[in-house]
């Protein structure tokens, strides 16, 4: 077959996605013409019509990805077009981004501001659509997160884009652009484009002066270089010793996302455990108040094929203590399907309505506290006596063997587990409680506040916690879902229940301990 034939079918593959480009932009026009009606003459609704603008945003976007597509053929990885055509943020930034291209250029600052400007407008979006319910103070209504100003500046973008797209016409498939192939490619990977952008090669392209293709290409040799070197460094990782460089030096960052339905974060109480601990920081991811950055910092005692067996061992043991001193419950993710597991309900009798309806005991109402007004907080605010009881814990069991911690944390850590798959939608309630209460019997055995006796562990339970609860009452109210098997619609509650007191006992053992280890030190 000759170059002629290769185009010819090139060519033919690019018709479906120019028509789909076509589709696209008559949609943005309906998009934009809705939203126009929507704000009106007494410009009522400035977030929907937000929204609408928006979407028309999306679909130029998109419509500029299909003509990328189109034009280079069947280079580019199909499946990075599947995933962006998915992502909001993506398609809004290459509307604003590719019309920077359309004279030739491709300038790295123009890319880095159209990411944050598509971030920053989808965060409006959003907040212009739906109520937070996961806000500690009283919520703003969604009507109030989008200005006038906003709502007609994202339309009159939207107008201007749509025409310059219309305008430019589709794209002819010609030969093969090499440098827009790898430049695509590139930034269909998230790390290849934090590396494209990062300040070494920005700087470079400003040398350049404005010759992006000759910017491209020094950034197509410079990456190949870089593999080279990574390639040669892991060899040289995967031959090295563990501790050939001297042990206890450091050598790996690992950083591990850490989600919570129980406490809502502050980086000021964060800031107290990074000002005493070391090897391992707390971080706020953005503006989450329910995820944080959990960043150990590993030695070269560490070899890389090691490295992720320790870094879980490890990222365990911090979790296990941040649990325990907290009596929260943080985890590496959460369920998805928490509360619900269909996608949506009709009733016969009233097709209008669509009703929904939810998990009554769910994990993030054991942690709900309610305030003075009748309102009650999702999740409790992190504080530092909760990192302090972390700390404490993680210095009195953290040099446990690994003989006498398996029996205990181990327990502990299946429980977690149990808790953070409630969407596997099984009674697993009984089985996580059941958990917690084995990892409180072989503690309180271990460290000798119980015989082994199980008619005498509430008993126990009661000596060990009277100097923390003094009043009996209170203590029999905490003490009350251990014993018996709960119903179903209690497992839930009954498992956190025992969590908590594990939790106390753990605690109250950690101090004991520590004061013990501060005499001896005193005697030494």
């Amino acid at each position: 077959m000759d170059e002629g034939s290769e185009i010819l079918k090139e060519n033919r593959g690019a018709a479906p996605y120019l028509e789909q480009r076509r589709l696209c932009l008559d949609h943005a026009g309906d998009l934009v013409a809705s939203a126009q009606r929507v704000l009106g003459n007494d410009n009522a609704y400035p977030n929907i019509a937000y929204h609408l603008a928006i979407l028309a945003m999306e679909e130029i976007g998109k419509a500029g990805m299909l003509a990328s597509r189109a034009t280079i053929g069947a280079a580019l990885d199909g499946k990075w077009l599947e995933r962006r055509l998915d992502d909001h943020v993506f398609k809004l930034m290459w509307a604003m981004w590719s019309p920077s291209m359309s004279d030739g250029k491709i300038d790295p600052k123009n890319f880095d501001a159209a990411r944050q400007f598509a971030e920053s407008t989808h965060a409006r979006r959003i907040a212009g659509l739906y109520v937070d319910h996961t806000a500690d103070n009283t919520s703003a209504p969604p009507r109030e997160a989008v200005l006038l100003d906003h709502a007609t500046s994202i339309l009159n973008l939207a107008k201007a884009n749509l025409a310059l797209e219309l305008e430019r016409g589709a794209p002819v498939p010609d030969e093969r652009n090499e440098e827009l192939e790898w430049y695509l490619d590139t930034l269909s990977d998230d790390f290849g484009k934090k590396r494209l952008f990062s300040p070494p090669f920005i700087q470079k392209h400003e040398e350049f002066k404005g010759d992006t293709r000759a910017w491209i290409r020094w950034a197509r040799d410079e990456f190949a270089k870089i593999v080279a070197e990574e390639q040669a460094h892991l060899q040289q990782e995967l031959s090295r010793q563990a501790g050939e460089s001297g042990e206890g030096n450091p050598k790996w960052v690992m950083k591990i996302r850490l989600h919570t339905p129980s406490h809502s974060l502050r980086q000021k109480a964060l800031n107290f455990w990074n000002s005493r601990m070391e090897a391992v920081k707390l971080k706020l991811i953005g503006n989450k108040k329910n995820e944080l950055l959990l960043e150990m910092t590993i030695s070269d005692g560490v070899t890389l094929d090691r490295l992720f067996d320790a870094g879980l061992s490890r990222s365990k043991l911090y979790i296990a203590m941040l649990n325990i001193g907290t009596a929260g419950f943080f985890w590496y993710e959460l369920s998805s399907q928490a509360e619900i597991y269909y996608e949506s309900i009709q009733d016969l009798d009233a097709p209008h309505l669509e009703p929904c309806v939810s998990r009554v005991h769910g994990l993030l109402n054991e942690w709900a506290e309610a305030r003075s007004n009748g309102i009650k907080r999702q999740r409790v605010a992190l504080e530092d006596a909760h990192l302090a009881n972390s700390m404490m814990c993680l210095a009195a069991f953290g040099p446990m063997s690994d003989e006498d911690a398996a029996p205990i944390f181990g327990q502990y850590l299946n429980g977690l587990v149990l808790l953070s798959k409630t969407d596997l939608h099984l009674s697993v309630g009984n089985s996580a409680r059941d958990a917690f209460l084995n990892s409180l019997r072989r503690a309180m055995l271990r460290f000798g506040d119980w015989d082994g006796n199980d008619t005498r562990l509430i008993t126990a339970l009661h000596s060990v916690i009277e100097p923390i609860i003094p009043e009996e009452a209170d203590r029999n109210q905490l003490f009350e879902r251990l014993e018996g098997k709960p119903t179903d619609e209690e497992a839930l509650s009954s498992a956190v229940s025992a969590k908590r007191v594990a939790d106390l006992y753990l605690v109250i053992v950690a101090k004991r301990r520590w004061s013990e280890f501060v005499m001896r030190s005193g005697r030494d």
